[in-house]
């Protein structure tokens, strides 16, 4: 009986884990305006995603809509997605993070124009369980830490 206890104690012990802290509360500016006409706000907008070698999906000038074609690999300067702390696993687990872009564009008159910009992402992880060597895979969400809002927001206004 002792032992099937110390089996049974040491089993437990021996399988991985990975404990997701959720990500933190970011204030986010993800408005505003400009005292410029749409069409100057619009090319601005088209070109930060060529500057960026990012791929439109989307791009309806009279809704005024620009969307990422791909999820956006990101780092933690862009996306929060907690802290994650593995246990009885060969390693640290191996993180990515993507995000999902889009911007949308409205006229307000005809010297002031709004932007949008909208940022959020997801993870993914994989790490190898130190007793047997299986592949753990978990995913979440992650949350905007406002920055590429903000580089997007001033590149447009610049």
């Amino acid at each position: 009986m002792k032992y099937l206890i110390i089996l049974i104690c040491g089993l437990l012990i021996s399988c991985a884990s990975i404990k997701t802290v959720q990500p933190g509360d970011y204030t986010v500016e993800k408005s505003r305006i400009y005292n410029q006409p749409f069409e100057k706000v619009w090319v601005s907008s088209v070109d930060w995603f060529a500057d960026h070698n990012v791929v439109i999906e989307k791009i309806e000038k009279p809704s005024g809509l620009l969307t990422a074609r791909y999820l956006l690999k990101a780092n933690d300067t862009y996306l929060d997605c907690g802290k994650h702390e593995a246990t009885g696993t060969l390693g640290p687990p191996k993180i990515e993070s993507f995000g999902s872009l889009n911007v949308t564009i409205r006229a307000l008159t005809s010297t002031e124009t709004r932007v949008n910009v909208n940022f959020f992402g997801e993870f993914k992880l994989e790490a190898r369980d130190a007793w047997d060597g299986r592949t753990i895979v978990g995913t979440g969400r992650c949350v905007s830490t406002g920055q590429l809002e903000r580089e997007i927001l001033n590149y447009i206004g610049r």
